[in-house]
């Protein structure tokens, strides 16, 4: 009994006890913590949103126009693109892929309208952010891109005549190009064409070897590609031009058997135009210096080139007879 009331009276001295459950006050942090993380998500929905939205106006927009391919479409391209840009400048990092793929699209707007100063600065911005996302080790690009943002500053400099970094560009765009193809068994339009530009470039620059053995890759890869249908057009065409560039470098007899290859492939319509086009001295093509991808036939002398295209019909139409 003594040890009983001495038990009451020790609970009796102990302070009082809050037994009671804090439900409140933990549903209160709950609330409070939802309502905020709803609010940051809400503000995310709303920013991806007029992103996207800005997407649909500007990007989309400009993909269309430059499409298009006219003037205007080119210009409004351009406007939209710029937009574009200065919204995501702001949004988002200097260095980020959206604005390297909107540089990319813009320098090659750019370019079309032969801007070729902005285009080249455009086209070098781009360059600079697809590298650092390399360097830092991100799987955003591949070399697929860089090769294409290579070619796309080739052809500005190519343009520009400065035919010394157009090649060294091409080059470079060209190795990226060929480790892609490494694992076909066909060649790739994208190697065929750098390698036409190449050959073009060497041509311009006066290094007449160089440039034929460039265009003896093309053409036999080009027919490679084509599955060995020699008298397809581009085969043909790459003869004459090969042609043009033997008489360049007084060839004419190798010239001759060039174009008499050339015209063998022809149908006969396409046979009668092509002599009488190269008779004519090439006068169908553009002129100047020409551009990349072009087909012309070269700035050979007039001269030279009918008298290497006279024989070329007499030996095509008269076998037996004599050259000269």
């Amino acid at each position: 009994a003594s040890s009983s009331s001495l038990q009451r009276k020790c609970f009796r001295n102990l302070p009082p006890r809050n037994f009671g459950f804090h439900r409140s006050n933990s549903f209160s942090i709950t609330s409070s913590a939802l309502a905020t993380a709803s609010a940051a998500y809400q503000h995310d929905i709303d920013r991806r949103s007029k992103w996207l939205c800005s997407v649909a106006e500007h990007y989309l927009a400009g993909l269309v126009r430059e499409a298009r391919g006219e003037p205007n479409d080119y210009k409004s391209a351009v406007n939209h693109y710029n937009r574009l840009l200065s919204l995501a400048r702001v949004k988002l990092d200097h260095r980020h892929p959206y604005i390297c793929a909107l540089l990319e699209r813009r320098g090659a707007v750019l370019f079309e309208q032969q801007k070729l100063q902005c285009s080249m600065l455009s086209y070098l911005a781009c360059l600079k952010i697809l590298e650092h996302q390399q360097a830092t080790g991100s799987n955003v690009f591949n070399k697929a891109d860089l090769a294409r943002v290579l070619y796309g500053i080739a052809r500005v400099l190519h343009d520009k005549e400065d035919y010394l970094d157009a090649l060294h560009t091409y080059q470079r765009a060209l190795a990226c190009q060929r480790d892609l193809a490494a694992g076909s068994s066909r060649p790739t339009l994208d190697v065929i064409t750098t390698l036409c530009n190449i050959s073009r470039v060497h041509h311009l620059m006066g290094d007449i070897d160089a440039a034929l053995v460039a265009n003896q890759e093309v053409l036999q890869l080009a027919t490679i590609l084509v599955c060995g249908k020699m008298d397809h057009p581009f085969l043909i065409n790459r003869l004459k031009i090969e042609g043009n560039i033997l008489v360049e470098a007084g060839r004419v007899e190798d010239a001759m058997r060039t174009f008499i290859e050339a015209a063998r492939r022809c149908c006969d319509n396409g046979r009668d135009r092509m002599i009488n086009t190269l008779m004519r001295g090439g006068s169908n093509s553009r002129g100047g210096n020409g551009s990349q991808e072009d087909a012309d036939a070269g700035d050979s002398s007039v001269l030279s080139i009918r008298s290497a295209t006279s024989m070329a019909l007499i030996a095509f139409l008269h076998p037996s007879a004599a050259a000269a």
